[in-house]
């Protein structure tokens, strides 16, 4: 059997499925996840050691016809199941008819339960998945522009920025400038821009070694995200990435902090 799955399309929640695709490989042959154009090149990579995950990529300009239009043209088939999850299931409804998947249970995990992020539960829940696989299947795999972006600053004590939400909110980071842009044993590396100035003599180092990782694709930046000293990311598309990893002991980092509109979350 194939499955045919639809949820929220930022790429976090894009990133956020990817326990959850990997759990049902256990069940189906095939597994079909929609997503938006604009993001289909980060998100094929995080699936190309699984070559049966296939994204469908759907203008994201049209998105509720989109998903509609390709959910339906797969729904009789008796021999696809259907997922929807969040908004999507307000006018799709999900097919599940694989006896092996139905009759799977396992029981929720309390300690996998993060305050904001309640809404990655409910997807998992709309899907009849645990919020476990979530963490427990989820796996990036590092690509060599990985592995080869963190040896070049892998002699730093490096310090992950994400500075920006894709819902315009922006961390207050001056504390961090303040005590370490002048530190020569510190790396400040930031998805969102270069903290260096070119024009700074002292500082044109660090600001080529960090241009690369100024909006690069997602699975790049994995390597350095599990070897870093210190993180500090807005509840955005990075905090999918770095809470798994969290919850399943995989970072090197002794501090880390998710913030929510300028809040803490609780980890």
């Amino acid at each position: 059997m194939y499955a045919f799955v639809a949820s929220h399309n930022g790429l976090g929640d894009n990133l956020s499925m990817n326990g959850a695709l990997r759990f049902l490989l256990k069940f189906y042959e095939k597994v079909f996840f929609l997503c938006k154009d604009v993001f289909y090149s980060n998100v094929i990579l995080f699936f190309t050691d699984v070559p049966n995950i296939v994204c469908i990529p759907f203008d994201g300009n049209n998105e509720t016809n989109e998903i509609y239009r390709i959910i339906m043209e797969n729904y009789n088939d008796p021999n696809n199941d259907i997922f929807i999850c969040g908004n999507h299931k307000l006018f799709l409804s999900n097919k599940i008819t694989n006896n092996d998947f139905l009759n799977y249970n396992k029981i929720v995990d309390e300690d996998y339960h993060v305050e904001h992020f309640g809404f990655i539960e409910d997807i998992y829940k709309d899907a009849k998945l645990s919020f476990t696989y979530f963490y427990e299947y989820f796996f990036i795999p590092s690509t060599q522009e990985s592995i080869d972006l963190y040896q070049t600053v892998s002699d730093y004590y490096i310090i992950f920025i994400q500075l920006r939400s894709s819902g315009g909110y922006c961390l207050n980071i001056s504390n961090l400038l303040e005590k370490y842009i002048n530190d020569d044993n510190v790396l400040l590396l930031c998805n969102d821009e270069n903290l260096y100035n070119l024009e700074n003599e002292k500082q044109m180092k660090k600001h080529n070694l960090c241009k690369p990782f100024v909006y690069n694709k997602m699975v790049n930046y994995n390597e350095t995200i599990k070897n870093c000293n210190e993180i500090y990311v807005i509840n955005s598309c990075f905090s999918c990435l770095v809470l798994p990893y969290l919850k399943t002991n995989q970072l090197k980092a002794t501090k880390v902090e998710i913030i929510h509109r300028c809040r803490k979350i609780i980890l």
